[in-house]
């Protein structure tokens, strides 16, 4: 994840709304556009999904709705220390709302709820 595009979708970000960043995946060498939301996006989907129970838990999850992601390309995306998204992935993973799985020795990561990404899905056909 390239810390730049990272900070310039953010600087673009409106507090309510959505981004898109360009990520190219290091292994498979395929280009994503990854999700990014916004502090108050982030804080109206955490009060309407019961399993999710912070703004950056949710901001971690969108980040996940397009692509598997490393860890510390999470952390890239989100701007928290990677102790916490590990944390929270860890956490994720053992309540089946996200998958993981090790690929050449680094810990990968999948939104798996269909009820998350539906309501993410809402957001950006709403956004649109």
């Amino acid at each position: 994840m390239d810390p730049a595009m990272v900070e310039s979708a953010l600087k673009r970000l409106h507090p309510a709304g959505v981004e898109w960043v360009s990520y190219t995946c290091k292994i498979s060498g395929k280009t994503e556009a990854i999700l990014l939301i916004g502090d108050d996006m982030a804080s109206q989907l955490t009060e309407s999904l019961p399993e999710v129970d912070d703004a950056k838990g949710m901001k971690i999850l969108a980040g996940l709705y397009s692509a598997e992601l490393c860890e510390c390309d999470v952390a890239t995306l989100t701007r928290l220390p990677e102790e916490e998204v590990i944390r929270q992935l860890e956490r994720f993973t053992v309540a089946g709302i996200v998958t993981h799985r090790k690929i050449h020795g680094m810990n990968y990561y999948r939104l798996s709820s269909e009820i998350i990404r539906q309501r993410l899905s809402d957001v950006i056909d709403a956004s649109e």
